[in-house]
């Protein structure tokens, strides 16, 4: 594969020099649990459906997984069933490469590998859960930098640290190091991190890394994080890419709520966290598939979550058919340029509704969760305007009204929600 390269205008990655929408499949324990012809099964479909890369932990998230025969452990487990950080397993880093070597090569997908989840680092949350699965500094070290020459000729993204808020001094030492260690070892990878919701990213972390990632999540509390999150991301000098990576996974609990995430919610969700200006891409999961969860299993993390469905079920839930829509929306339009216009809004549908638009104003990107008039404080004329009908995946014919410089557009007729693309032909 071409080298991956932050844009210099730093709102998208380019692959060789093409933009390289991150529309992102989360499988997070792939290098532990599947075999290679699953793997194959799952890479090939989530690549005929328009994704561009995977989020795997390069270890295991011992809180939240799989319990069952046949895991591969990345240690030797000692007399109680816990990690012996000095005694790695040659053969699971081995298999490890493979699999990343396989992505990138046989189905053109590139990895996101989280190197170190917070469980494995002190003083945080998920270390807490599991205290026996901190590393003492020097096995961290010795592990960051195998890491690197595993898997640094291939080329994945280095995710730095995984799901957290980041206000343990102690473990954003242990990050910020293993940051400094996976650019010097491995200095053709991007580095970024996965943010837990409401984290606070300190400077020297977000100095050191290429892009952004943050999490609205799947607490009921949250969902106006998709679009709020954005705007310190974007307010770091000097810009870079911003990524919504985990969104509700469709099927998920709702935490702190009833039932579970539908594809309805996923989508509303994504949609307003890429015209928020999380615009390099977007992140998707789905309840089942990330853990590769087999009906023998033991979930560990079935409370506020819920019993994740088989794996082989949550690979054709339909919400992936709706990031593919959007994979092919960011390529026609390029998406990237978009950042939040909400005051081009009329009559305080700014509280509903959703707008993107380029700082030249030749693309603008309207979201309505359901169908009604919208006023745009801007005259369109000399934009193509197309609709999507999202939940159908359809064409609409978009209905303008043109007057004193402003854009009226008739409810569309249709029953879910809807996107209006504006892009100027002149």
């Amino acid at each position: 594969m071409s080298r991956l390269t932050v844009d210099p205008s730093g709102t998208h990655l380019r692959l060789g020099e093409a933009f390289f929408p991150l529309v992102m499949d989360t499988a997070w324990s792939s290098f532990a649990d599947p075999g290679e012809e699953e793997w194959r099964s799952y890479l090939a479909t989530r690549r005929l459906q328009g994704f561009t890369c995977v989020a795997v932990s390069v270890l295991p998230i011992l809180h939240d997984r799989d319990e069952r025969a046949g895991s591969r452990e990345p240690f030797a487990l000692d007399g109680e069933g816990h990690p012996d950080f000095g005694r790695p397993d040659e053969g699971y880093f081995s298999q490890a490469r493979e699999f990343t070597r396989i992505a990138h090569e046989e189905y053109d997908l590139r990895l996101l590998l989280v190197v170190l989840w917070n469980n494995y680092v002190p003083g945080t949350w998920a270390a807490a859960r599991t205290p026996y699965a901190v590393m003492p500094d020097r096995h961290r070290r010795a592990y960051v930098e195998r890491v690197a020459r595993t898997f640094g000729d291939l080329e994945p993204v280095l995710v730095v640290g995984g799901d957290d808020n980041y206000r343990v001094p102690e473990a954003n030492a242990a990050y910020l190091e293993a940051a400094a260690k996976l650019r010097d070892t491995a200095p053709r990878c991007l580095l970024t991190t996965h943010s837990a919701p409401h984290a606070d990213l300190p400077d020297d972390l977000a100095d050191a890394l290429d892009f952004f990632c943050h999490q609205s999540g799947h607490d009921v509390r949250n969902v106006d994080l998709t679009w709020q999150q954005s705007a310190p991301y974007l307010a770091r000098t000097p810009r870079k890419p911003l990524l919504a990576a985990e969104p509700a996974y469709e099927q998920h609990g709702r935490v702190n709520g009833h039932g579970r995430w539908s594809r309805d919610d996923v989508r509303r969700a994504s949609w307003t966290s890429v015209l928020a200006g999380a615009a390099a891409g977007i992140g998707y999961g789905a309840h089942g598939m990330w853990m590769w969860h087999s009906p023998s299993a033991r979930f560990t993390s079935g409370g506020a979550s819920l019993e994740p469905f088989p794996w082989p079920t949550a690979l054709g839930f339909p919400g992936a058919l709706d990031i593919s829509l959007m994979a092919r929306l960011f390529v026609d339009h390029r998406l990237y340029r978009l950042t939040p216009a909400q005051e081009l809004l009329a009559d305080g549908a700014g509280e509903v509704l959703r707008l993107g638009a380029s700082p030249e104003r030749d693309l603008l990107v309207l979201y309505l969760p359901y169908s009604r008039d919208a006023e745009v404080l801007f005259d369109l004329r000399g934009h193509r305007l197309t609709g999507w009908d999202l939940a159908e995946r359809a064409p609409l014919t978009v209905d303008p009204v043109f007057g004193n410089g402003r854009t009226r557009l008739r409810q569309l007729r249709s029953l879910s929600d809807q996107l209006v693309v504006a892009e100027r032909t002149r």
